[in-house]
């Protein structure tokens, strides 16, 4: 027998790099519970100046149905993201629940629509399959594409590549209910609909069974976290909320991964001593920009003790953070100063 060392070569480099894209892919996951796992790597599929938009993708696996909560920041993204889940989990029909409208959330879901198209029923369309509330929806239609333009002049345009917004066909109408209208073994995954939350409305999930929490981007492991377009009273509502409730071995997952209490009570002290010193400043009679000077310069009283910042391009995130959060609470909070 004959040894072909010019085929011989390629093949044992291929069968080198087999372990490899597998260790690769087993290291995007994460399992939480025997049926809950997180996909973390969107940023293979994003540019540097999109890391900011790297979010979790969590998948709740049930022997007859797969959902998924979130798609990511573009179609790559839901593209790489379905590709890792029907590796993972089969051909089971999927939901996708997008659980509010800003678009580093929602935008992959027209990455999932090829990848699950052979688990749709004659004649139905894969919007079916996208969750979410309708507030959550309106704005998504009204938004884009103007989003997907933003995302184009942030990152590229061939980041976007294939990229469009995809809304969701199935409404979640009622503020609270659970999932098992979905699917019968999601019964124990109750919902809540927050409006002013981080955006407009945001949607908080709640498995008691499981011990297990979704809240999105309403805790983050941010040196300053972002209020967002939310509303400070409503966050610290939640947050302290959200403390109160949880007992001692429930986990809370984000959209940067699971965080424990430290990081609840660090998000909800930054927001309170922030909107005490913006009401502080009001009812001296500060001007809003003179209050943001004043207030930024203070920023390690703000920050969050963990961190011993080197980069200066994350402080200077943190700073533009912390100002803009200044300002939004400014303006929230003067209407009701005396």
């Amino acid at each position: 027998m004959s040894l072909n060392v010019r085929n011989l070569v390629p093949a044992v480099f291929l069968s080198l790099l087999a372990p490899l894209a597998q260790a690769q892919s087993g290291d995007c996951w994460q399992q939480h519970r025997a049926t809950v796992y997180e996909w973390t790597c969107a940023g293979q599929s994003l540019p540097a100046e999109g890391q900011d938009f790297a979010l979790s993708i969590v998948v709740v696996d049930s022997p007859k149905a797969l959902m998924v909560i979130d798609s990511g920041a573009t179609a790559a993204v839901g593209e790489s993201a379905a590709a890792a889940i029907r590796s993972k989990f089969g051909t089971k029909p999927v939901w996708v629940l997008n659980t509010q409208p800003k678009p580093e959330h929602v935008l992959g879901n027209v990455g999932f629509r090829a990848a699950f198209a052979s688990t749709l029923a004659p004649g139905e369309n894969f919007s079916s399959r996208i969750v979410a509330g309708k507030r959550t929806a309106d704005l998504m239609r009204e938004r884009c594409p103007t989003c997907i333009d933003n995302f184009s002049e942030r990152m590229g345009s061939d980041s976007v590549k294939g990229t469009e917004s995809l809304v969701p066909g199935r409404i979640l109408r009622t503020k609270t209910g659970h999932l098992g209208l979905l699917h019968n073994d999601w019964v124990p995954w109750k919902f809540r609909f927050y409006n002013d939350l981080e955006t407009e409305e945001a949607l908080v999930l709640r498995n008691q069974e499981l011990k297990l929490w979704w809240v999105g981007s309403a805790v983050q492991n941010r040196d300053i976290p972002d209020l967002y377009d939310g509303n400070v009273v409503e966050r610290i509502n939640f947050l302290g909320r959200l403390k109160a409730r949880m007992a001692a071995d429930d986990t809370v997952l984000t959209s940067f991964g699971v965080l424990g209490r430290d990081w609840i009570e660090r998000n909800l002290n930054y927001f309170v001593r922030v909107q005490q010193a913006v009401l502080y400043g009001l009812e001296d009679g500060v001007s809003e920009v003179e209050l943001i000077e004043q207030i930024s310069a203070q920023i390690g009283e703000f920050k969050n003790i963990v961190y011993v910042q080197t980069d200066p391009n994350v402080n200077a995130k943190a700073l533009e953070t912390h100002q803009l959060n200044i300002q939004r609470i400014f303006r929230q909070t003067e209407p009701f100063a005396f």
